[in-house]
């Protein structure tokens, strides 16, 4: 632990020397300037909300490559800014009503009432029959914290019935799991990706409103829709062909009549050493699926390293947003100003500001808007999985998504405190700017699984998602907080995401650009290498 701190205080006294020669780099003003311009170009009306596929798509990565382009930055993909993304949509056809079958009868679940399904394959036809239904707790295997619900049962054939969440979150236990904030392992994607994993021809869900993090009109919105996906061999032939999501009341009803009381095998399920439980019910189903493949992309540049190039930090923020669709107030253009035009331009910021500064870093320097972030994150899925660098030399990401435009803040919110010792740093740097760490209000909610660092977490780098957020000068905390709320209710995901330059403040966003450019300035210009908590399931 000494030798821990006597390496962040060396550190410390390195980015105060760094930083005497590059503030003199720093002209609020221009940035401010160069930040209001982008952002109003990325999401200005013209942009047609951004979706994937669309004239939209076309005209905003045009736009970010020319800027990348004017700040001087290197074309990531040899003497490109661009990376084709193959994408498919999967639209599965469900029928009205979901049976299954029970020992002395039926059970019909009413599909988007009570059930939401869809089949991740590229398979047309996908035919399920007399499938056992079983209660996996959780569906967790995860070995860091001693927790396997699948060490007792084969379930291949099977479809397995999960809790949403962990379950430290149901008992608020800190030493189950991380209690009440949400692991990776309490993610809808976890769960799915280990039923693959597993074998199950099936994961279902039940749906929770406070432990999902969002209401069943999200939840069980996929049936009869285009769903997207990464295209890959994987889709044409995978173990797991259906996926899906069932209401609270209707897993009340479900369980009653299979004999079973929902509650108390909830409850039995936060136990270590549960058991799954075989319903007794068995599911057939027949079913469609069309399928159309497209190509988005992804864009990046980067500055080379001038003594270990082929390490790299890399700094991402998604360009696309939903589109046009239903409107509201009538307004069909979901412009996404602050998700994520904002953090575009705060990318571009501190792309300049490195290529501005009078000492180049040591490490190299990628700057990446991935595109498919609000369809799950498949651009920078993409790009870590084909990327140009050796993600093994990857050192460190940061990630900025929803930005607050209400002025300047004391405080710099961490979503996911505690799995690496980027916390440390930034800590430091922000100290130096009289600001101070503070924790997401809303771990439950996981929304560090959320954005855009999740896939380098997965390759094993260390990532930060951080922003201003919290606790606005003027404001004090508890109001910020209902700003929050408010933004959340009333703008997040709406056609009124948009910039005013003449109600709207960016003095907050110019200070995280200074202040992120410091943190990874300290990372790309010097020796120190960011490390994972042992108690971080992304830590190997």
């Amino acid at each position: 632990m000494k030798r821990i701190h006597i390496y962040f205080a060396t550190l410390l006294l390195v980015l105060f020397a760094c930083s005497k020669e590059l503030k003199k780099g720093y002209d609020t003003q221009q940035i401010y300037a160069n930040l209001e311009h982008d952002i109003l170009t990325i999401s200005a009306d013209s942009m047609l909300g951004r979706a994937p596929f669309t004239i939209g798509e076309e005209r905003a990565t045009s736009y970010i490559a020319k800027r990348m382009k004017e700040v001087g930055l290197n074309p990531a993909f040899d003497s490109s800014y661009y990376q084709n993304v193959p994408l498919v949509s999967i639209t599965t056809h469900l029928p009205k009503s979901v049976n299954v079958d029970l020992k002395n009868g039926r059970f019909s679940f009413m599909v988007d009432d009570d059930i939401c399904l869809w089949s991740p394959t590229t398979r047309k036809k996908v035919e399920i029959a007399n499938a056992p239904l079983v209660f996996m707790g959780f569906g967790i295997n995860a070995p860091e914290y001693n927790w396997d619900d699948f060490s007792d049962i084969d379930v291949k054939g099977k479809i397995i019935v999960v809790l949403v969440n962990d379950p430290g979150y149901y008992l608020l236990d800190s030493s189950l799991f991380t209690g009440y904030a949400m692991t990776y392992y309490g993610r809808w994607r976890y769960k799915f990706e280990e039923a693959e994993r597993q074998g199950a021809i099936g994961c279902i869900i039940v749906h929770e409103d406070g432990p999902a993090g969002y209401p069943w009109a999200v939840a069980g919105s996929k049936s009869n829709t285009p769903i997207l996906y990464i295209d890959s061999k994987e889709l044409d032939d995978p173990a797991c062909l259906l996926n899906g999501w069932m209401t609270q009341g209707a897993a009340n009803k479900f369980f009653k009549v299979c004999g079973y009381n929902y509650d108390e095998l909830k409850k039995k399920a936060t136990s270590r050493g549960f058991k799954p439980i075989d319903l007794n019910a068995k599911l057939s189903i027949g079913i469609t699926n069309e399928v159309e493949r497209s190509v988005s992309k992804n864009v990046a540049g980067f500055i080379k390293g001038t003594e270990r190039p082929e390490e790299f930090i890399v700094y991402t923020a998604h360009w696309d947003h939903l589109g046009v669709g239903r409107p509201v107030n009538g307004d069909s253009i979901y412009n996404g100003a602050s998700d994520n035009a904002a953090a575009v331009a705060w990318m571009l910021s501190i792309a300049n500001a490195f290529k501005q500064a009078n000492i180049k870093p040591k490490r190299s320097v990628v700057f990446l808007s991935p595109t498919a972030e609000e369809s799950g994150l498949f651009g920078s899925e993409y790009f870590v999985q084909n990327c140009p660098f050796d993600i093994s030399k990857g050192i460190a990401c940061m990630n900025y998504d929803v930005v607050l435009f209400i002025g300047k803040f004391k405080d710099v919110t961490v979503t996911g405190y505690g799995h690496s010792n980027l916390d440390s740093l930034l800590q430091q740097v922000a100290q130096r700017h009289g600001r101070y760490v503070a924790l997401d209000p809303n771990p439950e909610n996981g929304m560090f699984y959320r954005s855009d660092q999740l896939p380098f977490l997965k390759a094993g780098v260390p990532s930060m998602f951080a922003k201003g957020y919290t606790h606005q000068v003027d404001l004090g905390r508890e109001k910020t907080l209902e700003r929050i709320n408010s933004y959340w209710q009333n703008t997040y995901h709406k056609p009124c995401d948009e910039f005013n330059p003449e109600k709207d403040n960016l003095d907050g966003l110019v200070d995280d650009v200074i202040l992120f450019y410091e943190v990874g300035d300290a990372i790309a210009g010097t020796d120190f290498k960011p490390e994972f908590s042992k108690k971080s399931e992304f830590f190997r």
